[in-house]
């Protein structure tokens, strides 16, 4: 499987920047509300690091919310709660958007006078919107990280505002024509220790069982309310249960790895727990389900994921392709543009995943999923099959692409930037 050969090796330089004049090496990354939108940074952050030979000055723009505290604790007073909130449809509610949209570029319009900043990257979504608006009037550069298959709202307005849009995959001809001039198709930065860890070590660290394969099903960071409940469905199901206890090859059969979500680990553990599975099912031993509510280690998941059971965001997508990991994929539901059901397709035309509809019934999602696995769990052709089609997908190298730009800007930025007359850029917001 993907995890034992093929790993790719971490594309970093073979020197370092120089760092002797660091402050000329600050950004902003812009952008937050999802691990989504946060880990691709956090990613590019790694690889400026490495770039540079020691850590960049970044300043983060991001939300308040509970993911975006825990991914960025570590950096202080450099994590930026903006009042931003995103843009409903709701005509009621767009006084209050506009008057945090004000009051979070008036706090940019501040920062970028104040400090040496040589680019801005943004990071997607709603929250990257401010800093990267009143960055590009004040003359300062601002990349946008655009990992979906179909740019969102905020995205599909940046666009217009940028100079370079790095895109996953190749944008279709709506979007390549009108700003073929900025888009770079280098795929989605992950982090560059997501894909070299050995199996083995990826099952101590997880305390998982090395005699058998591993099901990993995961709603991203936040989770996935109908997977969660799909798999309550499917641990009281008695096929399902033998499908998991029979033997593959050499294998004692399959483990599940379910990671909840924060927000749902509670309800999920206590339904998972609320009784024995229905009538007729063996009685499968608690030590072959693992839940947790969150993995910071997803290094060591992707280790040992013989296949995933997942939504399909851009960060998830371009983590299986990387690690060669064979998917089901199931969309998230309710977005209005279908966003992750693009994705998926990506991986679905190549072969590498299966891609499901959400039902929103617990029933019918567990009805559908067990239909899948019944073919793919003992078929491990076919799962060495997907797995390198996935790796095929794969790009990266591309946080260190995303690196080397902001590198570029910083090397262009004018001495006096931060003596530059941003009056007019100021004014130019309205805002």
């Amino acid at each position: 499987m993907s995890q034992d050969t093929g790993r790719q090796t971490n594309p970093q330089s073979s020197h370092a920047v120089s760092a002797a004049n660091r402050e000329d090496y600050s950004f902003v990354f812009a952008g937050g509300g999802t691990g989504g939108h946060l880990y691709p940074g956090i990613a590019v952050a790694e690889a400026l690091k490495d770039r540079l030979g020691g850590p960049a000055e970044i300043a983060w723009g991001a939300t308040p919310r509970a993911v975006d505290r825990r991914l960025l604790q570590g950096f202080g007073d450099n994590y930026i709660v903006q009042k931003v909130t995103p843009l409903k449809r709701n005509p009621l509610t767009w006084p209050a958007f506009y008057s945090a949209w004000r009051q979070s570029c008036k706090y940019w319009r501040h920062h970028l006078s104040e400090r040496r900043t040589a680019a801005i990257l943004a990071l997607g979504g709603y929250a990257a919107g401010p800093a990267a608006y009143v960055g590009r009037r004040m003359g300062i550069p601002v990349g946008l990280l655009n990992p979906d298959a179909l740019p969102g709202l905020a995205n599909r307005f940046l666009m217009g505002q940028v100079n370079c849009v790095f895109a996953q995959w190749a944008m279709d001809d709506s979007y390549s024509q009108k700003f073929s001039s900025r888009i770079q198709s280098i795929g989605c930065p992950i982090r560059n220790n997501l894909w070299s860890l050995p199996r083995d070590q990826g099952i101590r660290r997880l305390g998982l069982a090395a005699n058998r394969r591993t099901l990993v099903v995961t709603g991203a960071s936040l989770g996935a309310r109908s997977i969660n409940e799909a798999m309550v469905e499917l641990r009281q199901d008695a096929d399902f249960l033998r499908m998991l206890d029979t033997p593959v090859g050499e294998l004692a059969g399959w483990q599940v790895l379910l990671l909840t979500g924060m927000d749902q680990a509670g309800i999920i553990k206590a339904a998972m727990a609320a009784g024995p599975p229905r009538p007729g099912a063996k009685d499968y031993s608690a030590d072959h389900w693992h839940l947790l509510d969150y993995c910071d280690d997803m290094a060591a998941v992707w280790a040992v994921a013989d296949l995933t059971i997942a939504r399909s965001g851009a960060g998830t997508c371009a983590e299986l392709a990387a690690c060669g990991v064979p998917s089901i994929l199931i969309p998230y539901p309710f977005h209005r543009d279908q966003h992750q059901a693009a994705n998926a397709r990506k991986l679905q035309a190549a072969d590498a995943a299966v891609l499901l509809t959400d039902q929103l019934n617990a029933a019918k999602n567990a009805a559908g999923l067990k239909s899948v696995l019944a073919g793919l769990l003992p078929d491990i052709s076919r799962l060495n099959s997907m797995a390198e089609n996935a790796r095929k997908q794969g790009k990266p190298g591309a946080a260190y692409v995303v690196a080397d730009w902001l590198i570029e800007q910083a090397r262009k930025r004018p001495i006096n930037m931060a003596s530059r007359d941003v009056a007019s850029g100021g004014s130019r917001t309205g805002i």
